[in-house]
Order: structure tokens, then sequence, then C-alpha cells
């Protein structure tokens, strides 16, 4: 899949330094909000009686290992992010498609990395409030 540029060099540039600033602020709220979920639950757990421990566990479990993924996601786009300033290095066009194929690639990556975030976040909310007293209409 080649991306396709919006303007001139100097606004694709622009565009790509952008996503890759806010790809990484993503990836630390993200960093941030599973180690807080993380620990939530895993307080939340001590209380529980085994059958809820097991579901909670399954949870937390999954939480770790998108904390993993999301830190891989975080020192590539800590890499990305410093590596975007080359393309202005570049003298032709086959060398700046490169790059842009790159963005275009990375980009659907994180993505579907941030859906995956996002469907845990669900799953986190609804077995809080099952496992809760908490009352939500």
């Amino acid at each position: 899949m080649k991306y396709e540029p919006e303007n001139n060099d100097e606004s694709t540039i622009a565009v790509i330094e952008k996503h890759a600033y806010d790809w990484l602020v993503n990836l630390e709220i993200i960093d941030f909000e599973l180690l807080f979920y993380k620990s939530y639950l895993q307080e939340y757990d001590r209380t529980k009686t085994p059958g809820k421990k097991n579901t909670l566990n399954s949870l937390i479990l999954n939480i770790s290992e998108q904390i993993e993924q999301n830190k891989f996601h975080l020192r590539t786009c800590l890499f990305y992010k410093n590596r975007v300033s080359k393309i202005r290095e570049c003298d032709d066009l086959a060398c700046e498609q490169i790059y842009l194929d790159a963005h275009s690639l990375f980009k659907n990556r994180l993505q579907d990395h941030f859906k995956q975030i996002s469907l845990l976040k669900h799953q986190i909310i609804s077995k809080t409030i099952a496992f809760s007293a908490l009352n939500i209409d």
C-alpha cells in the first residue's frame, strides 16, 4: 500500500512528524493506563472469590501481554520519530517513497494496536462493573 502525499514535500514531512509525535504521546498514555488497570485489578483480585479470581487473572494476564506489546510499539515509535527527519535528506522520489511506505505500514500497525487496546479497555470496564456493586445504566 503506497502512501499518497497530500501536498508538497514540506507539508508531507510535517504531517509525518505530527503523526509520529501523536503516536508517541498516545503510546505513553496507554502505558500509564495499562499499568494503572493492572495494579487496580490486582488489588481488587485479592478480595474476590476463587471463581471471580480466575476471570480477573485471565484479564490481568491479557493486560500484562498488552503492556509488553505497547512497550515494543513505544520503543519502535521513538526510534521511528527520530528517523523521520531523514526524509529531508532524500535526493529522489524513490528514497522518499521508502520512508512514505514505511510510514503507511507503521501507521496501520499502530492503528491495529490502538484498536486492541480499546477492546481491552472495554473488557476491563465490563468485568469491573460485573464484579463490583456499581450499577451503571
